[in-house]
This record gives C-alpha cells, sequence and structure tokens, in this order.
C-alpha cells in the first residue's frame, strides 16, 4: 500500500511539473501578451521661468473627470503613449517637469492651468479623432489617430474630447 501511495505522489508530482513547463514554456522570439503598440512622446525642453505666467507656479496643472494614468516626466525625457489613448504633456512649474496625462475613455475633459508648450500623441485606435477646445468652447484644433505635436502651445486650450 505505501509503495502505490509513493508512485501516485510521485506521478502527480511528474504531471504538475509537466503541466508548469508546458505552460511556462515560450519560444525564445515570443512577444508576451502585454506588449504595447503604442507610439513615442517626447517632452519638449522646460520652459524659462519668464516664460511662464505670472502664477503658474502656485497650482498644478489638472484635468477632471481624472484621466486614466497621469506621470510626470523630466524634460526632454520621451515616453511611450499606449495604444488606445491620446496622450498630452503640459509644464507643471509646481514641480519643474512635465505631467503627462493618459487619456484613454471617451469623455470630455476639463483643463486648468495648462499655460505654455507641450506635447501630444494621438495613438487611439478606430480612427478617434481628438478636438481640443478653447475659452468660449470651439474647436482651436483636431488631431486625427496618430497625430502629434512635440511642441503644442496649450494656454489657448480650455478643454479636449478624446474621441
Amino acid at each position: 500500500m505505501r509503495d502505490k501511495r509513493r508512485s501516485l505522489l510521485a506521478g502527480l508530482g511528474a504531471l504538475g511539473l509537466a503541466l508548469t513547463a508546458v505552460f511556462t514554456a515560450a519560444p525564445a522570439d515570443a512577444t508576451p501578451d502585454n506588449r504595447d503598440f503604442g507610439q513615442v512622446l517626447t517632452m519638449p525642453a522646460a520652459p524659462p521661468a519668464s516664460a511662464l505666467p505670472a502664477g503658474a507656479a502656485a497650482e498644478p496643472p489638472t484635468a477632471w473627470p481624472k484621466p486614466d494614468k497621469i506621470l510626470h516626466v523630466a524634460a526632454r525625457e520621451s515616453i511611450t503613449c499606449a495604444s488606445g489613448n491620446l496622450c498630452t504633456a503640459t509644464y507643471d512649474a509646481t514641480r519643474g517637469d512635465y505631467v503627462v496625462y493618459y487619456f484613454y475613455y471617451c469623455d470630455t475633459y476639463t483643463l486648468s492651468n495648462w499655460v505654455g508648450t507641450g506635447s501630444y500623441r494621438n495613438s487611439q485606435t478606430g480612427g478617434a479623432t481628438a478636438h481640443f477646445y478653447g475659452q468660449n468652447g470651439s474647436t482651436v484644433t483636431s488631431v486625427p489617430a496618430g497625430g502629434s505635436s512635440n511642441s503644442y502651445n496649450w494656454s489657448p486650450i480650455w478643454s479636449l474630447k478624446n474621441c
């Protein structure tokens, strides 16, 4: 009886190892399932303090409703704008770097304290066009999927719709 139990346990152990090998092994050139087909977004140089409007350092730039992802990036640094997103970067004088917003969910976003030069990249899929609006709600510019700028003046933009 004891030998049968050992044989059964050994067989189950071998089966477990075999299943682990099957489900974790992949060819060396395989691409992981979480691959990112986004595009590069590069931050401009940091603006000189004299170029910032009075009071710009008092409040950080914000977007409402809250975008899917927000991160801070140094001047002249590049990030990947993940597929499906409209990525924007505006200078945050309170931190001395650029704040990058990933707009994924289709919505109209109100922008506050977006002043000076920044950048954007529309990595949305399905041909989604983003629209940037001025203070009176009129369209300032429209950005088709694949469109980008590494030197965009955010000062006249008060809101955007990413889809």
